[in-house]
């Protein structure tokens, strides 16, 4: 049986970067892709200093950022109705840009991130950014509005930018979604109805986005202030250059997502402690994807 709802707002990552770092590290700009992202963070990084260029993730979910990796360097290959998969059918950690992806993400974490970053989630990352000791977050934008709240960095101290790329110059973005629907037991569907109409329409939507800092679902929303300006402004940025930020669909939905999530979280802590390599790490999920679709057939 389908489910069907509306979206009320969309998760998507972007760079939360500091804007007085990377001035005083001489870069005019925030990165725009991977390579200049470990480029401008090594640069910052300075551990006598407490001072430390990237909030790496390490701990739960890490594989998600790996994966943002590897897809942005494999962009304009990647199946959109399944961002685990290649245009060819194979899967994106066959080709030889997923391991070039992970030799550099490697980087990321050897030269520019903290030692304790290797059991970092959520928390320890949006906390190692909001209290100043890194220069930058890879993150959702629920975000913003935690860091907005800071009393150890102020407005002008920071800002996102969009998705940094591959390569190639274009990116890919695995948006997320949540929404409204009405449950098929409702004694009154038509009622329900009526209210996620309201919800999803004008002032309503808008301010819900705002309230629980989400990308908006209306166009619309691209002309408000509050969305034009600002941390927000990235978002913009990305869903007007759709051929250069590429939507795509994760297949999160299969049976063993959660145990793809485990092992590659597991995989992701080996690599950054050197009980594995890029190569053998990108072999080992190329692999697992394999069997697991063939079983499907």
């Amino acid at each position: 049986m389908k489910t069907y709802f509306v979206p009320y707002g969309f998760y998507g990552l972007s760079l939360f970067y500091r804007t007085d770092l990377i001035k005083e590290a001489g870069f005019s700009k925030p990165p725009a892709t991977w390579a200049e992202l470990v480029e401008q963070a090594s640069a910052i990084h300075d551990p006598a200093k407490r001072r430390y260029g990237y909030a790496f993730r390490g701990g739960a979910n890490s594989n998600s950022n790996a994966t943002a990796a590897i897809e942005a360097y494999l962009a304009d290959q990647v199946d959109p109705a399944n961002g685990f998969k290649l245009k060819d059918g194979r899967t994106i950690f066959a080709a030889p840009e997923a391991e070039a992806a992970m030799e550099n993400y490697l980087k990321l974490f050897k030269q520019a991130s903290p030692k304790s970053s290797v059991a970092w989630g959520y928390p320890e990352m949006v906390e190692a950014f909001s209290n100043g000791s890194t220069a930058f977050l890879l993150q959702d934008p629920e975000v913003i509005a935690t860091v907005s709240e800071s009393k150890s960095i102020s407005k002008d101290q920071w800002g996102t930018a969009p998705l940094v790329a591959g390569p190639g110059g274009k990116t890919v973005q695995p948006l997320a979604t949540a929404g409204w629907g009405v449950a098929k037991g409702s004694k009154h569907k038509a009622e329900a109805v009526k209210l996620v109409e309201f919800l999803s329409q004008g002032e309503a939507s808008t301010t819900f986005t705002k309230k629980n800092s989400l990308v908006p679902i209306l166009k619309s929303a691209t002309s408000d202030p509050f969305y034009k300006t600002g941390p927000w402004s990235s978002y913009v940025t990305m869903t007007e250059q759709p051929d250069k930020y590429l939507v795509v669909t994760q297949p999160r939905g299969v049976t063993w997502w959660a145990e793809w999530q485990q092992k590659a979280d597991a995989d992701v802590q080996k690599l950054i402690l050197g009980k594995t390599t890029p190569k053998k790490l990108v072999a080992g999920w190329d692999a697992y994807w394999t069997e697991k679709w063939q079983q499907e057939q």
